[in-house]
């Protein structure tokens, strides 16, 4: 009996001092939780942070502020003069309705209408409609696209329109929670959450060439439906807009970066346009640049030029290496592009290249971004 009671007391006292041992746990973890519900409050290196709802109250608040301004796009697509010439050559009935193209938007400016999407969206439309969360519709014009960073501006009439906030996704860091909204499916308004993967991501075509650049890739999944749409982070900020994914990879959805999209975007509001030198090129690797003994070290090379184009008439060839652009360096994969979007269409400028071995300069007039052209 002794020994049955001396043993119950010592499973008593391990009773108590487990259930101390939790209360004081519970009590550390209730004190942590509510520091970390506090602004300013960062765990110390090494200690984890204790799981709170302050990030889904976030997402939540994110997609309340942004959701409104997310349109669905449909593109109507009529039959071309050629299309209907054959069909009638070859007995063939001309369709009565038009085909149709489902995409998203985003609206940036509430007063004057105006709409953020890809220019893939509205690529070759007859006419455009945007609906919006409350299911109010209205018809679309085309304010100018950009084929080249697959971005487009349309309008729409009605003032007061809810607007996203645009912010930058250079201030992001990776991994950080994003939320995409948009219309996958023509699903109106969904809302898929994942991280920030990875910046300046490049895409490219079947022939390896560059068909979008300074793109941000996210695992939030993005379908068919979502290009055009925004990618936002927890600020509520915009900071992509889904363009793109890889079907046969999971989790890889990539979106054109907002400080890309603003900067073509203020130029399509103002001239409609965007200015275009005509070359395809890639920026040099440092033992490229040394063994052609380039200033610098760096530089872009050219390894095509558009035939008819700006550079080709300017006699800018394949081979010449871009320095300088009206004396900004060429000294990133994204420079040239950036250096000949801060001017405009019809504007002339002074390209600095090296040639067999020694520097030339050669006086350009930029030309307007052709609508057939095809990202790259």
């Amino acid at each position: 009996m002794r020994q049955t009671g001396r043993a119950a007391s010592v499973v008593l006292a391990g009773l108590l001092g487990a259930l101390i041992g939790a209360g004081l746990v519970y009590a550390l973890v209730s004190k942590q939780a509510g520091q970390a519900g506090k602004v300013g409050t960062v765990a110390s290196a090494g200690q984890l942070r204790p799981v709170t709802t302050s990030s889904e109250n976030a997402i939540v608040a994110a997609v309340q502020r942004v959701g409104p301004a997310v349109v669905s796009i449909t593109a109507l697509y009529g039959e071309s003069p050629l299309e209907r010439r054959i069909k009638r050559f070859m007995g063939i009935p001309s369709d009565p309705f038009p085909r149709r193209g489902q995409g998203s938007g985003i609206i940036i400016d509430g007063k004057r209408g105006y709409v953020l999407t890809n220019a893939h969206v509205v690529k070759g439309a007859a006419k455009v409609q945007a609906m919006l969360l409350d299911k109010r519709t209205f018809d679309a014009r085309v304010v100018g696209a950009d084929p080249l960073s697959d971005v487009a501006v349309v309008q729409i009439k009605g003032g007061g329109l809810p607007s996203a906030v645009l912010g930058s996704a250079a201030k992001v860091p990776i991994g950080s929670w994003v939320i995409a909204i948009g219309n996958p499916f023509g699903f109106q308004n969904s809302v898929t959450v994942g991280v920030l993967s990875a910046r300046a991501r490049q895409i490219r075509d079947p022939g390896s060439r560059v068909a979008l650049q300074d793109l941000l890739q996210t695992d939030a999944s993005i379908n068919p439906g979502n290009s055009g749409g925004a990618l936002v982070g927890l600020s509520g900020a915009v900071i992509g807009m889904p363009t793109a994914m890889i079907p046969q990879a999971q989790g890889m959805g990539f979106a054109v970066s907002v400080d890309s999209a603003k900067q073509v975007a203020e130029k399509l509001i103002k001239t409609g346009k965007m200015p275009w030198l005509g070359v395809e090129h890639h920026f040099l690797l440092p033992d490229e640049a040394k063994k052609l003994n380039v200033p610098e070290g760096q530089g872009t090379v050219i390894v095509g030029v558009v035939p008819g184009g700006p550079a080709d008439r300017a006699g800018i060839s394949q081979g010449d290496v871009i320095l300088r652009l009206n004396g900004r360096r060429i000294d990133g994969d994204t420079a040239l592009g950036a250096a000949v979007r801060a001017h405009n269409a019809g504007d002339r400028v002074k390209v600095v290249v090296w040639r067999d071995g020694r520097r030339m300069t050669i006086s350009v007039t930029l030309g307007a971004v052709p609508q057939n052209l095809e990202a790259g």
